[in-house]
């Protein structure tokens, strides 16, 4: 299994491992229109990534038809709070299903960082339920699930797992999660990511005008790490954007927008991030706010507090 580390404090590594994906190919995948356009038709050719620059792992790349709209879900209740970081969503319940495919409705009171509220409308990123490795094939996203770490020789990270939920784990509406468990790591700590758009073994940026924020489900094992830091590398502070430097101060890489969620349990509950709260940690090229055409990957990171063993479920974006 390849480790990749990363220098500075949240800094969480971009490329992955990608014999951690299933053996079995994605499906085959018909032309369509620009990939960065998230509305439209079609996806794009995509071919096996092989050895990547600099001994990274190649990426591959899913294909598959892209329908337009997508599964959503409601959420209700009422916004509440305002300061920095995320809030769950708590109470209700999914009714009619909610499934790979299907529409949902979730009730409660939701406590936000200023932007949910009633009904909030989601588009799902990925509901796991087909137990693949990829993304939904919505709206031209096609990339597959992996797992990094900070590479410190004593940590353990379990391969990539989209498992079946059994009666510990179970969530209503829900048949399969992707399950994490990783430990000793001691530097900034171990996640899970997806990259939104892969074409040619290339990730390229993706367009998230269209909404405002990241909505979840999570639990964790019980006296496992409960802090989650959602990360969102783009163009400015990925290297494979060409904006960022390593070798100019105030201008070094990976200095990803983020959000903090202090606090998931170990029953299940929603969780929310608006990416008007995202910040840095300041210490590479600066991102005064997101701009939403130079998004690469969606990241989940855990730690230093380790170990972690947690369920993640139904991540999805918030419409405007």
């Amino acid at each position: 299994m390849l480790c990749f580390s990363c220098a500075v404090g949240l800094a969480a590594c971009n490329t992955y491992d990608s014999s951690l994906l299933l053996a079995a190919g994605p499906p085959a995948n018909a032309a369509g229109g620009d990939p960065t356009v998230p509305d439209g038709l079609g996806g794009e050719t995509s071919t096996a990534g092989g050895a990547g620059a600099s001994g990274e792992a190649g990426e591959t790349s899913r294909g598959g038809t892209d329908n337009a709209g997508g599964v959503t879900s409601t959420t209700g209740g009422n916004g509440t709070g305002a300061g920095a970081g995320a809030g769950a969503v708590s109470g209700g319940g999914a009714t009619g299903g909610g499934g790979h495919g299907g529409t949902a409705t979730q009730g409660g009171t939701a406590g936000s960082s200023g932007n949910s509220g009633a009904g909030a409308t989601l588009e799902l990123i990925d509901d796991f339920e087909d137990q693949d490795q990829w993304l939904l094939p919505v709206h031209k996203r096609n990339g597959p699930w992996y797992v990094f770490n900070d590479g410190t020789k004593t940590g353990k990270e379990e391969p990539l797992t989209i498992a079946l939920l059994g009666a510990e784990d179970a969530r209503a509406g829900s048949v399969a999660a992707l399950h994490l468990v990783a430990s000793g790591f001691t530097a900034w700590g171990a996640g899970v990511g997806a990259d939104f758009i892969n074409l040619a073994t290339k990730k390229v940026p993706y367009d998230v005008s269209a909404y405002q924020g990241i909505h979840f489900f999570a639990k964790v094992k019980a006296g496992s790490e409960f802090t989650v830091k959602l990360l969102l590398p783009t163009i400015y502070s990925d290297p494979v954007g060409g904006q960022c430097d390593d070798s100019v101060v105030g201008k070094k890489c990976n200095d990803h927008l983020f959000c903090t969620i202090p606090k998931l349990t170990a029953q299940w509950a929603a969780y929310q991030c608006a990416f008007a709260d995202f910040t840095q940690q300041g210490f590479g090229l600066p991102q005064t706010e997101l701009d939403p055409r130079s998004v690469y990957s969606l990241q989940f990171t855990f730690g230093p507090k380790l170990p972690t063993d947690v369920w993640i479920d139904d991540v999805a974006f918030v419409l405007k």
